[in-house]
């Protein structure tokens, strides 16, 4: 295996042209990247491959509109020796939220609500909430009625007081369990409606607005998408992104002839060693995408969708550019600068010196995080590993995306550094 792991395999097209996103990739120095210190992050990346702590992915850098850097490297899967090509297809999970953001925004662009809105007014069972309130004397919990509704700001900085079952927090973690609230990362019975529907009748970790919590918040906006549009959550996000912006690759649920570009997912065993999940593994990741023929109506607005890095690369490039996509306005400037504006305050304790926007993380700058990234950029990432930054002063996106849970490693942080690093105008 570590034989078949030390394959480094890179794919970088310079000059050539990428008409499927309206851009060049350009020699590095026209970008204002150092071709120097971009080779340095081949040898890390190859590092990460030979030490068989990753099977491989895909790296991209662009700046000021154009990329600079693209490149395959390692395996997409190693037992059939197949090749990590820059076109592999990969489970976004959480980066999927992003994208719930914005089809969000575009409503409420179209006048449909404001963000002060109640939910509840969409989807009337989340019309009386309880909070669960921890009894510490009685090793137990009581429920009181929630100060007030959840509003539609609240989902979408994840103040909701929802939460997810997988972060294993004391009885709500179970009771999500036993109701079978699904984090969208796996197979899943019913539609989300069905879903979000169960999840109004349980209790919420804390008073909404009070604190912020990951949790199912962008699920529920997907099903509002829907309640609102009159659309399919997955027929709206294509209608009003997917198809405007030329994401060719990106779907909730794979077609048949693109299940063979999907990279496999690996994980870290008790031994430290790289293992495909497979078994029990293949149901809670969906390692064979084929599994979801049965059911294709569980859109996750939270976790749900695959894409490969150029086509989240020109979904954040619209973003960068003020809503914009060659001659297509999706979105308004003052919307995107809403989205990636800090809103939390110091309630988003996730990642030092950063706030917290609508879907995503914003740096408050290297005197506060103590890393390479200027004030305002903003960032998340995806369970199985994928991670991805904007950085809006240096016109620059960076997106790294691999198939590992759990991951042990820091190749992301490095990556992150050298990325800043190769920036020589």
């Amino acid at each position: 295996m570590k034989n078949i792991a030390k394959i480094f395999v890179t794919v970088f097209l310079i000059g050539i042209s990428l008409s499927a996103i309206g851009q060049s990739l350009i020699t590095p120095d026209e970008s204002g990247l150092s071709l120097e210190k971009l080779e340095t992050i081949d040898r890390i990346l190859n590092e990460y491959v030979d030490q068989e702590e990753v099977a491989g992915g895909v790296a991209l850098i662009a700046r000021k509109g154009q990329i600079g850097y693209l490149k395959a490297f390692g395996m997409k899967d190693i037992e059939s020796k197949q090749q990590m090509k820059t076109d592999n297809i990969f489970r976004i999970a959480s980066m999927t939220k992003a994208i719930t953001v914005a089809s969000t925004m575009m409503l409420f662009e179209d006048g449909y609500f404001t963000l002060d809105d109640a939910v509840s007014k969409y989807i009337p069972e989340f019309s009386n909430m309880q909070v669960m309130v921890e009894d510490t004397v009685n090793k137990s919990y009581v429920l009181e009625k929630a100060r007030s509704q959840i509003t539609i700001r609240h989902l979408l900085n994840h103040t909701s007081g929802l939460t997810y079952a997988f972060l294993k927090q004391p009885y709500i973690s179970d009771i999500y369990i036993e109701n079978e609230i699904y984090n969208g990362l796996g197979e899943s019975e019913g539609s989300i409606e069905d879903m979000v529907k169960r999840l109004a009748k349980l209790p919420l970790v804390h008073h909404p607005g009070e604190k912020w919590q990951y949790g199912l918040n962008m699920d529920v906006l997907g099903y509002l998408i829907e309640v609102v549009s009159g659309q399919t959550f997955d027929k709206f996000v294509t209608d009003r992104l997917f198809v405007p912006l030329e994401m060719n690759d990106t779907y909730f649920y794979l077609p048949q002839q693109k299940v063979k570009r999907l990279a496999s997912l690996y994980g870290i065993d008790s031994l430290g060693q790289l293992r495909k999940l497979i078994g029990l593994d293949q149901t809670r990741f969906f390692t064979d995408y084929t599994m979801h023929e049965t059911n294709k109506n569980y859109f996750s607005g939270g976790g749900g969708l695959v894409s490969t890095a150029e086509d989240y690369f020109k979904f954040l490039q619209m973003l960068l550019s003020n809503g914009k996509f060659k001659d297509k306005q999706l979105l308004g400037r003052k919307t995107v600068e809403l989205m990636t504006s800090e809103q939390t305050g110091d309630k988003f304790n996730w990642f030092k010196g950063h706030g917290f926007g609508s879907g995503f993380a914003i740096s408050r700058g290297p005197i506060f995080t103590g890393n390479p990234g200027s004030e305002g950029t903003y960032s998340w990432l995806g369970y199985f590993d994928s991670f991805y930054w904007v950085d809006p002063q240096e016109e620059l996106i960076g997106i790294l995306m691999t198939q590992l849970n759990p991951n042990k490693n820091d190749m992301n942080v490095k990556f992150k550094n050298l990325m800043y690093q190769a920036i020589n105008d």
